[in-house]
């Protein structure tokens, strides 16, 4: 046993973890713990269920590279379960079996289904390249490989249409001047005394802001959410809300100002009536009633959920599960929201409802921050990112930038997108403007 171990460990590059408790592990080491823990039986085939849930963009690439390699050397079948197609698809895969409520669509190969309209039906999105190719009237064929952006035959005739296409002129949104709503001054945290996870971080959000927090596992992020809401005590520096240092404030009085939305809906759910769930912050302030009853009925009606006021929880899904969370968190009235992955674990139909709800939300003024691994959404909602990498802030800037500097995405655990390499592809030397104009584009298109 022993021996099959050590061999099974050296296969997925984890011999050196051999020693280590598991709950020391990131989310990456784990997978890679789990695969080994599979292999030792030497089996024929490999399920892997949702093997990129809870990744940063690097590790979950690397996740992909890690099935391929173990599916060639090995021979197994390997079966992925996942929604985020253009993520399996960093490696060749040889056939997609498109299913939507419980029935087979299509049992195609990745060229053949991308070319077809199966994918938008069953609410699942094809890579953001063949989108774009599209918009820009490129009529998508099996023969021209769309299965992966570097083997996407594109004709000159083609590349003309994109260059095109990303000349067309968009109306542009009027920038309105927003107040400085929070701001944070040389931050520094640690959980131990011999280790800093925040060091010196400063920046300010004003008011009506939609920001994405993104980096590695281990970053700083979920910590940097923890002290804003007054879960942990910083070594050093300040929080500043409209001017006012939070320093002295409970926990209990920065909720009336900041709102936290964690991933997972069941880990804030404590009552089994959606009334009482969204109730219960107002109720433990001691309001009357009739105030409760008026201030929750509005924040169901804001969240989409006024008819089901009177449903168990346990009826509802868990898009709308996480509905009830952040009515029970708008309830209160806050200036802020810091929402924790809000689209993990969503196919597309769900995820673009949770977003276009939250851009509702941002839009009646609501300043939204959204810790997250999901490039898409940092792409499409988020007109700002801030970026972490080991405890430090190493940028604050458009996503379409960040994800056209190789550098920072390296440092940052990110994946490029492959809007970049199709810019590159057409001759188009300002990438990020191109990924700007796709953005600008689809927003368009889907509004």
């Amino acid at each position: 046993m022993k021996s099959a171990v050590e061999y099974v460990s050296r296969r997925v590059s984890v011999e050196n973890l051999l020693g280590h408790a598991p709950h020391s592990l990131s989310g990456g080491q784990k997978q890679r713990v789990s695969l080994a823990g599979v292999m030792v039986d030497e089996v024929k085939i490999f399920l892997f269920d949702e093997p990129l849930a809870n990744l940063d963009p690097a590790t979950g690439k690397q996740a992909i590279e890690l099935i391929d390699r173990v599916q060639k050397e090995t021979g197994a079948a390997v079966i992925i379960i996942e929604h985020r197609l253009e993520d399996v698809l960093w490696r060749k895969v040889d056939r997609i079996i498109l299913m939507d409520e419980g029935r087979i669509l299509a049992d195609q190969s990745p060229d053949e289904l991308l070319c077809s309209p199966l994918l938008a039906q069953a609410g699942i999105r094809e890579p953001l390249y063949l989108t774009a190719v599209k918009y820009a009237g490129v009529k998508v064929l099996p023969k021209m490989h769309p299965s992966h952006q570097n083997s996407l035959v594109l004709s000159d005739s083609d590349k003309v249409l994109v260059r095109k296409w990303f000349e067309m002129p968009l109306a542009k949104a009027g920038k309105k001047d927003k107040s400085s709503l929070l701001e944070v001054k040389n931050l520094t945290f640690g959980y131990d005394s011999d280790r800093t996870n925040l060091e010196n971080i400063s920046f300010s959000l004003n008011e009506g802001e939609m920001v994405s927090i993104v980096g590695r596992n281990g970053a700083g992020k979920s910590t940097l959410s923890k002290l804003i809401c007054g879960f942990e005590t910083p070594r050093s520096g300040s929080i500043l809300l409209k001017g006012r240092n939070l320093a002295g404030d409970t926990i209990k009085e920065r909720a009336t100002s900041i709102g936290y939305v964690m991933q997972n809906p069941n880990q804030m759910i404590s009552q089994s009536m959606i009334f009482d769930e969204v109730a219960l912050g107002l109720r433990t302030r001691g309001l009357p009633e009739e105030d409760i009853t008026h201030l929750v009925h509005e924040a169901l009606r804001i969240c989409g959920l006024y008819p089901f006021r009177s449903w168990p929880v346990s009826a509802l899904s868990f898009g709308q599960k996480k509905r009830v969370t952040i009515a029970s968190v708008l309830v209160m009235q806050p200036q802020i929201l810091i929402l924790d992955e809000p689209t993990a674990g969503q196919d597309f139909r769900r995820y673009t409802d949770i977003m276009e709800f939250l851009r509702q939300l941002n839009a009646q003024g609501y300043t939204v921050i959204m810790v997250t691994h999901d490039m898409h959404l940092m792409l499409e909602y988020t007109p700002r990112a801030l970026v972490f990498n080991e405890g430090h802030l190493i940028a604050d800037l458009a996503p379409s930038k960040l994800l056209c500097d190789p550098q920072l995405v390296d440092q940052a655990a990110l994946k490029e997108t492959s809007l970049f390499s199709l810019a590159e592809q057409c001759g188009i030397e300002n990438a990020s403007d191109f990924v700007q104009h796709f953005i600008d584009y689809d927003r368009e298109v889907r509004s």
